[in-house]
C-alpha cells in the first residue's frame, strides 16, 4: 500500500465568525441528524442522508492508522460542492470527544496527528461542514501507535505483509511468486530472513518492505534460524544434507559456515549456548558446534517438525509426527536424557520457548479449517500451565518483552496476542490465509 504522498497546501479557510460557528454547530447537528434523522424530506439516495441503507450516513474511506509517536489519517473526499471544511474530533477513553485545532480544506484526503503518546489508545471520528450550515460525520476508528513492528507471512497473497504497532491496519502487502517456507527474525539486525524453496531463494527483509542485503541463491532451502549473538542465519537445504550459514554481513551473500549434517529439515540456533540443533524426516536429531563438531545425535523414531531451545538449561523441546498422532519430547543436552511430555497432540504447527516465563507454548492446529486446535503453554517440567481453545494457530513467536504469545491464526485469519493465562489480548486485520508472524518492540 502507498503512503500518501505528503500533505498538500490547505484550500482556503472561512472566516473565522463562520469556522467558529460551525465548530459550535458541529456537535448540535450531530445530535439532530441522530435523533431526528428522517424528518427532513430529503432524496434517500443521498449517501449522506441518515436513512440511505447503504451508508448510514457515514462519511466513507476514513482510517487511523497507527504509528510511532503518530497516527495517519486518511479520508475520501466528499464530492459535494457546498463543502467547505473537514474537522477531526479525537478523544481517549473516559474522555469527551474533542475538536483537533486544525481544519482541512475540502480538497484534503488526509492528515497526521502527531500530537499522540506511545502506548495511549486515541478514537477519531472525521466531520464534515456545509455551506448550508450541515454537517456530515465518518464512523469512529481506533488507533494505539507505538514502536512495535509486526511481519506477517500470508499464503493467501501470498507474501509478506506489514501491520500497524496495534495490528488493526494493514500497511503493506508485498506479494511474492510463492509462499515463503519460513521466516525468523534476527534481532541484531531488525532484519527478516526468509525462505523461498521452490525459487532456491533465501530474503533479508526490514520491517518496512525493503530488502536488506542481496538476495541468497541456493536449491531449496527450508528451516531458518538466527543466532542472535552475532545475527548469523543458519539455514537448512534438506537436498544438499547441508545446514549454511550466512552473516553476520548483511551486504554478502557468500557462505558463512557449513554443517555436513545429513539430512537436514529443521534448524534452531543457540543465541546464549552456541550450538546448532537439526532434525529431520528420519527422526534424528543432531546437536553441533558453531565450528562442526558432532556433540550428541538422538532418535525419536519420527519426522521433526519444530524444535524450540530452553538454552539456559542446555534442552530442547522437539515435537515429531507420526502415522498414528504427534508426540512432544524434551532432549538434555547435558546428560543426553530424553523424555517424553504427557499428553496428547493433535496437528502440532510449531513451538516456542519464552525463557522469561521458562515456559513453552505449543500451537496445535488440530483437524485442518474444524476450529479445534488448541494453543497452549505448558512448564518446563511439561505441565499445563493454561490453554486456548476452539481455534486454529499455526505460526506461532513468544515475546520476550511481554511474555504473550503471538499465534496465526486460521480460523478467523488473524493474528493474535494472547496472555500467559490463555486470553486473547488483541486480533489483527483480518489477513488471507495466515501462516506466520514476528513481532520486535513494543507499545
Amino acid at each position: 500500500m502507498t503512503a500518501p504522498s505528503g500533505r498538500r497546501a490547505a484550500a482556503p479557510l472561512p472566516a473565522a465568525p463562520l469556522a467558529a460557528a460551525l465548530l459550535r454547530a458541529a456537535l448540535a447537528a450531530i445530535i439532530v441528524a441522530a435523533l431526528c434523522a428522517g424528518c427532513a424530506k430529503r432524496d434517500r439516495l443521498n449517501p449522506l442522508d441518515p436513512e440511505n441503507d447503504a451508508t448510514g450516513g457515514k462519511i466513507a474511506g476514513f482510517n487511523a492508522l497507527a504509528g510511532d509517536r503518530q497516527v495517519e489519517i486518511r479520508w475520501t473526499r466528499l464530492t459535494q460542492a457546498d463543502v467547505v471544511v473537514y474537522a477531526l474530533l479525537r478523544w481517549r477513553p473516559g474522555e469527551s470527544p474533542s475538536y483537533l485545532p486544525e481544519m482541512y480544506g475540502k480538497n484534503i484526503a488526509g492528515t497526521v496527528d502527531s500530537a499522540v503518546t506511545n502506548g495511549e489508545t486515541y478514537t477519531y471520528r472525521l466531520v464534515a461542514f456545509f455551506t448550508s450550515g450541515d454537517s456530515a460525520i465518518s464512523p469512529t476508528d481506533t488507533a494505539t501507535p507505538g514502536t512495535r513492528k509486526i511481519a506477517v507471512l500470508s499464503a493467501g497473497v501470498p507474501g509478506l505483509l506489514g501491520l500497524t504497532p496495534d495490528a488493526r491496519d494493514i500497511l503493506y502487502v508485498q506479494p511474492s511468486n510463492e509462499a515463503y517456507e519460513d521466516m525468523e527474525l534476527d534481532r541484531v539486525h531488525t532484519v527478516l530472513w526468509l525462505t523461498m524453496p521452490d525459487a532456491g531463494l533465501v530474503l533479508r527483509s526490514y520491517f518496512d518492505g525493503r530488502p536488506a542485503g542481496p538476495t541468497i541463491v541456493h536449491p531449496h532451502p527450508s528451516d531458518v534460524s538466527v543466532s542472535n549473538s552475532r545475527g548469523i542465519g543458519w539455514i537448512a537445504f534438506p537436498d544438499r544434507h547441508v545446514v549454511r550459514a550466512y552473516g553476520p554481513d548483511l551486504a554478502s551473500a557468500d557462505t558463512f559456515r557449513t554443517i555436513p549434517s545429513g539430512e537436514a529439515r529443521v534448524v534452531e540456533a543457540g543465541t546464549v549456548d552456541l550450538t546448532i540443533w537439526i532434525g529431520n524426516d528420519a527422526g534424528t536429531v543432531r546437536r553441533f558446534t558453531t565450528d562442526q563438531v558432532l556433540l550428541a545425535d538422538w532418535s525419536l523414531g519420527a519426522p521433526v517438525i519444530a524444535i524450540a531451545l530452553d538454552e539456559d538449561a542446555e534442552r530442547a523441546w522437539v515435537a515429531v509426527r507420526s502415522s498414528i498422532g504427534d508426540d512432544l519430547y524434551v532432549i538434555d543436552g547435558r546428560d543426553s536424557t530424553v523424555t517424553k511430555a504427557v499428553g496428547r497432540w493433535s496437528g502440532i504447527a510449531d513451538l516456542a520457548f519464552d525463557a522469561t516465563t521458562r515456559s513453552l507454548w505449543v500451537s496445535e492446529r488440530g483437524t485442518p479449517r474444524a476450529g479445534n486446535g488448541r494453543l497452549s503453554r505448558l512448564s518446563e517440567s511439561g505441565v499445563a500451565l493454561s490453554a486456548l481453545g476452539g481455534i486454529e494457530p499455526f505460526g506461532i513467536m513468544a515475546d520476550p518483552a511481554t511474555g504473550n504469545c503471538w499465534a496465526s491464526e486460521l480460523k478467523t485469519s488473524r493474528i493474535i496476542e494472547v496472555s500467559p493465562a490463555g486470553t486473547i489480548l488483541r486480533g489483527s486485520a483480518p489477513i488471507d490465509v495466515p501462516y506466520a508472524v514476528r513481532v520486535v518492540g513494543g507499545p
